[in-house]
């Protein structure tokens, strides 16, 4: 169980290649929908599962319209979403990946993340991201957009000056 009294430091930024890794997302709606987005971009294989999807969800690996359950679950998954707009089933969910030592992404409780989902900036594959561990979405949302106006200029720029430079 984790200790919710550490103190406010922030988690290690870690970049990990998620292409043709499994991820199970839990949920149909907003939240889950541009949350799947972002790991498509990564070329991560979903499945999903929910009750009823957004019509913006993205069409993803396996897309399951039915209720969750508990055998959905399973250690194949590198992660797992929990974007469901029922507190009891989250905390089913993180509950039930913790048992089986899978790192969790609940949605719904910050403080109940073992990783937080960042905003990701990219061009092409050079990429950065923004997080403010859970705590403000808005600010997320601000710094992210101010970052993507500049990020592809700042790229291409870098990158002329690595490749170009007499150096």
């Amino acid at each position: 169980m984790k200790n919710f009294l550490r103190p406010p430091v922030p988690f290690f930024p870690m970049m990990i290649d998620i292409y043709d890794k499994e991820i199970l997302i839990v949920g149909g709606g907003r939240v889950a929908a541009r949350r799947a987005e972002t790991l498509l971009k990564c070329g991560a294989k979903i499945t999903a599962v929910s009750s009823k999807f957004d019509s913006k969800f993205p069409d993803v690996y396996k897309k399951f319209e039915r209720e969750f359950e508990i055998s959905d679950i399973d250690e194949k998954f590198l992660f797992i979403i929990a974007a469901t707009d029922s507190r009891e089933i989250n905390n089913l969910i993180k509950e039930t990946s913790r048992a089986k030592k899978i790192p969790v992404n609940v949605c719904d409780s910050q403080r109940e993340c073992d990783f937080y989902f960042p905003s990701l900036i990219n061009v092409e594959n050079i990429a950065v991201s923004v997080n403010t561990a859970g705590a403000d979405s808005k600010l997320t949302r601000r710094l992210s957009d101010r970052l993507r106006k500049i990020w592809a200029s700042w790229v291409k720029e870098e990158i002329n000056f690595c490749y170009n430079s007499r150096d």
